[in-house]
């Protein structure tokens, strides 16, 4: 490794910006994760001259403050193969967004066979919330009382 020039962050609320052979440094501090003594800040590289030279580990990767601007280092050194690493994150987004579609999935199943059981489609469980959402406060509370037991109101 060479002689790197060091890069100079500036502080402006919770993110920290450094620039450098244009290429915008941004470190952003995650609260929740500062809070746990936890690696809290992301790190995003906004290359000025299209080369390529962009990354964001939000969601991936955090690091702790001196090792976000050393990774930050190495990306202005063309020390990280930047490509890879976007081809991991985008792989680890592609497996959390299956294991969502699979979660909501067994939700769907579970909730239409409660709808099956109470004798009723979702189309059918729709057009009902719509009319319910047009029948109005005072309404909404008669029929309340009347599932309470309370009967009609006497008008």
């Amino acid at each position: 490794m060479g002689k790197r020039k060091e890069i100079k962050f500036r502080r402006d609320g919770r993110v920290y910006e450094g620039r450098q052979n244009g290429v915008i440094f941004r470190l952003y501090e995650d609260r929740e994760k500062i809070k746990t003594c936890a690696p809290a800040y992301s790190v995003t590289a906004v290359d000025t001259k299209n080369e390529g030279r962009e990354i964001c580990t939000a969601g991936h990767q955090y690091f702790h403050m001196d090792a976000a601007k050393e990774f930050c280092q190495q990306i202005a050194a063309g020390e990280i193969d930047l490509e890879t690493l976007q081809e991991k994150f985008a792989a680890e987004d592609a497996a959390r967004e299956q294991e969502a579609i699979r979660a909501d999935t067994e939700r769907a199943k579970k909730f239409r066979t409660r709808l099956e059981a109470a004798g009723i489609s979702y189309m059918e469980l729709l057009e009902l919330e719509a009319l319910r959402a047009n029948l109005g406060g005072l309404a909404h509370n008669i029929l309340i009382g009347y599932e309470r037991g309370e009967g009609w109101p006497n008008v």
